[in-house]
């Protein structure tokens, strides 16, 4: 039997409650040169909660693009209830998952959480009634026969990181230098044909990035709650399915901005500084490259000297003016789907703010002025 070559490589990642993450630290490999080929890791686990933690064990072979390398003969402390502590010990018997097997590289990856992680528990949702709304520039009267929820804050960094490094491990993405790409399966009408495409822009302004050097994510200090960008509709479509959930539609983002209202904007018809990200707005992050503020911002706080005005919808979503636009499952015509909010990017005299403003992008664009958020509908 040939001697196996064995290059380690180690990655951590964490849930998304950041404050009280676990991780994993002083992360040692050692083949056994015994002729058993049986690799040994050490590690410690640290949560400061001292619950209970989920540990996962990830191989790749073609270095971290995927990490769906089937390993299946290991043991230690691996799998749920795991206890957090120091000198961790993981077996992995190669030989017996690959005889006469020979590689130059294998890379592993860690995965712990508390076991709490429920994306519907970590996701705020509003909840939007059947009925009628006001629609579009003319304040035409449209019914929607369905209760559906749609989040009330546009998805973050963080939570879109957690569902690539999800999705990397069951298979369903790939990574490069450049980008995270997937699979989708086509649309009905032959407008976008099955196949692979860029879901996350890694090459962008975006604020998640990728070190293919040592394979491993990392999002800019600071912009952990800030709304994830440079995601396709693809991406963003692809978010949504994974967790079973979908995108909204142009009308249910509509009505959960302003219901029956007829407003301009989700709090009235008035836009100021003090309510919505724009161009020139004066928020503490208006200098910054990719000029987002985090989800949320205009509620009322006081931050750095800049007082914010508590400024949500009709049904309490907050940045559905500003920040980002956001992806909807609507074709705007054969080849672009609707976008809604206007951006960071847009002047306060742009029509684009304006709840029944209709924007439009192609899906396979990725964009700084790009985010999105989901919904899902309620069955009675």
């Amino acid at each position: 039997m040939k001697k196996l070559c064995l290059l380690t490589f180690m990655l951590i990642t964490i849930t998304l409650m950041a404050n009280h993450a676990p991780r994993v630290e002083d992360i040692t490999f050692i083949q056994r040169d015994d002729g058993s080929h049986i690799v040994d890791i050490y590690f410690n686990l640290i949560d400061q909660d001292d619950d209970l933690l989920s540990v996962n064990i990830f191989a790749s072979n073609n270095e971290g693009v995927s990490w769906a390398f089937p390993i299946t003969s290991y043991s230690g402390d691996v799998g749920e209830n795991i206890s957090p502590g120091s000198s961790k010990h993981i077996i992995w018997d190669f030989a017996a998952d690959y005889p006469d097997a020979y590689f130059q590289d294998i890379r592993f990856k860690i995965a712990v959480n508390d076991g709490n992680y429920n994306p519907s528990e970590i996701f705020d949702w509003a909840t939007v009634p059947a009925g009628t709304f006001t629609y579009g520039q003319i304040d035409e009267i449209l019914m929607l026969d369905h209760n559906y929820e749609i989040m009330i804050y546009e998805v973050t960094n963080q939570q879109y990181l957690y569902y690539i490094e999800e999705a990397l491990f069951s298979g369903e993405l790939e990574v490069t230098a450049s980008s995270v790409t997937g699979f989708y399966e086509g649309d009905e009408n032959g407008n976008y044909p099955a196949g692979d495409y860029v879901f996350y822009d890694l090459a962008g302004d975006g604020r998640i990035h990728y070190d293919q050097d040592i394979g491993q994510f990392s999002i800019e200090e600071g912009y952990y709650i800030h709304p994830v960008v440079e995601v396709s509709w693809f991406g963003a479509n692809a978010f949504a399915e994974h967790y079973g959930w979908r995108l909204p539609t142009e009308q249910e983002w509509e009505k959960a901005a302003r219901g029956m209202t007829g407003y301009e904007y989700p709090w009235g018809d008035i836009l100021t500084a003090y309510r919505a990200n724009y161009n020139g707005s004066g928020d503490p992050w208006e200098n910054a490259s990719t000029e987002t503020t985090p989800v949320g911002f205009y509620n009322g706080q006081l931050y750095e000297g800049f007082q914010t005005t508590d400024s949500f919808s009709s049904y309490g979503c907050y940045d559905m003016c500003g920040n980002v636009y956001d992806w909807t499952e609507s074709w705007y015509n054969s080849s672009t789907f609707v976008l809604h909010g206007g951006s960071w990017g847009d002047y306060y005299s742009n029509f684009n703010f304006r709840s029944w403003y209709r924007g439009d992008a192609i899906p396979a664009i990725t964009s700084y002025y790009i985010g999105f958020r989901c919904a899902r509908t309620l069955i009675d």
